[in-house]
């Protein structure tokens, strides 16, 4: 029986007979320091930019230029509010009204625009609070500077080209705008992320992380879906949690029911073809552009089921997709080899972001969860054997930070395409009182009225948006 010869770790060799030799070199930085700096530079970075950004604008509101505030706004893709961090406002007006014993979950007289309160019950838990209308300015400014700095402590890029995207989607659309309004959604973000960093320890810190994880979800229902970070739990664990979780669920339930149920009918709704995020707008959308180029009316139940037919094949697409990533041999090994809290928070923004894409529409702001995505991307792409996965997850990445500047391309793109409209109807316009239209070029002429009439009723789809200012909901997801 012959023994078997034990093969040398030559990489390993190499690797300290490398250092050896950098040690030798006078002066030389060993690699570890230079990748350490490297971190140290581009952690805070992006957090550093979006820093700067904020401050400008606080400095350009204050010091009265209201008008260049506003168009550095729009320029971004945001309709603003005539003042800043309205939706903090709705729920501060919900506490100074009921503190005066006034019922705010199906009208708010203490709000701006006297929005119902449509989030979870439970923040009237916390009306014992000195906070009100009066402090709009204070609370929001400071909610959005604890969130800017928070992002700090999220996986830092390794590379430059990974710097440049992060930088892009810290300080994109979606973020600038969730900030802007002071959405509560930035307080469960940072909730989320302490989740995170209590899902990465001990026993009694991961059921920490479970509790705050529920605490985000009685406040605005969506972060429920943080608990699948529980089914990594051993059995005994997992169940003794889920029971736990199951009771206190059933114990905040038996309390505010009835105002959950009252406040759920309050959630908005609005166009396919807005900022809005969800699953069934590209469904719905294609039904609604069948039947209106058509002419019929889309409030019929043939219209329902020509979306429902197009959403069905949406989530089976989709199902075949996620299976087909599940069974791909490398993404396993890949998954287990990058960083452990790069892992937890691509779990997190996952997990957050299909479960508002699936519960129903979300304003733009919700995608600030993609930060917790991109950097667990970006390690997959940095260690990923498989050049396939390697160039699968770049691209996402891409996609990614393009979707989170998409209301800035979407606003700019319809400003381009209402000049044009308008020249092209001008144009015809003019033809046609000439009777040229007729003779010279009938074909022609006919096509580009025809046009002008998508045109005009693209133009109509685009503009119902929830986000203006005399609607301006805080959300219309749950």
């Amino acid at each position: 029986m012959t023994q078997a010869t034990p093969k040398a770790d030559f990489s390993g060799m190499a690797g300290q007979k490398a250092g050896a030799i950098v040690a030798a070199i006078p002066g030389a930085v060993p690699l570890r320091s230079i990748a350490a700096t490297k971190t140290l530079v581009y952690r805070p970075l992006p957090a550093v930019v979006a820093l700067c950004s904020f401050l400008a604008l606080s400095a350009i509101y204050l010091l009265g230029h209201t008008e260049a505030y506003m168009a550095i706004l729009r320029l971004y893709g945001i309709d603003p509010f005539r003042f800043p961090f309205v939706d903090i406002s709705g729920s501060l007006a919900a506490w100074d009204c009921t503190r005066l014993g006034i019922d705010v979950v199906e009208h708010d007289p203490c709000d701006v625009l006297g929005r119902g309160y449509n989030y979870s019950p439970l923040w009237m838990a916390g009306s014992f609070i000195p906070l009100g209308v009066g402090a709009t300015g204070t609370v929001g400014w400071v909610l959005g500077l604890l969130f800017i700095l928070s992002l700090t402590l999220l996986p830092p890029a390794r590379r430059p080209w990974e710097l440049a995207l992060v930088v892009l989607a810290t300080n994109s659309t979606m973020v600038v705008f969730a900030v802007e309004r002071a959405n509560p959604d930035i307080i469960l973000f940072m909730m989320a992320l302490l989740t995170g960093f209590l899902a990465g320890g001990f026993l009694p810190a991961r059921f920490l992380a479970y509790l705050t994880a529920l605490l985000a979800a009685m406040i605005k229902y969506y972060p429920l879906t943080l608990l699948i970070l529980s089914f990594r739990e051993r059995v005994t664990v997992f169940l003794a949690n889920g029971l736990a979780m199951a009771g206190l669920i059933a114990l905040f339930l038996g309390v505010y029911l009835p105002d959950i149920e009252r406040g759920w009918g309050t959630i908005a709704v609005g166009s396919y073809f807005t900022d809005l995020i969800a699953a069934k707008n590209l469904s719905f959308g294609m039904a609604e552009l069948i039947f209106g180029l058509s002419g019929r009316s889309a409030h019929t139940f043939s219209f329902t089921l020509l979306g429902a037919t197009f959403y069905t094949i949406l989530v089976l697409n989709v199902a075949q997709i996620c299976r087909d990533l599940v069974t791909r041999a490398a993404l396993r090994p890949t998954f287990s080899r990058i960083a452990g809290y790069e892992r937890i928070f691509l779990v997190i923004g996952s997990a957050l972001i299909v479960g508002c894409f699936f519960a129903g529409q979300s304003v733009g702001y919700r995608g600030i969860y993609l930060l917790f995505v991109l950097p667990g991307l970006l390690a997959i792409a940095r260690v990923a054997a498989d050049s396939a996965l390697q160039r699968l997850c770049r691209i996402t990445a891409v996609i990614l930070v393009l979707l989170m500047w998409e209301e800035c391309f979407r606003t700019g793109l319809k400003a381009i395409f209402a000049r044009l409209c308008s020249r092209l109807c001008a144009t015809i316009e003019a033809i046609s009182r000439g009777q040229a239209c007729t003779v010279i070029y009938p074909k022609s002429a006919t096509q580009c009225a025809f046009g002008c009439k998508i045109a005009r009723w693209t133009s109509r789809l685009s503009s119902r948006s929830t986000t203006k200012p005399k609607d301006c909901p805080r959300s219309t997801a749950p």
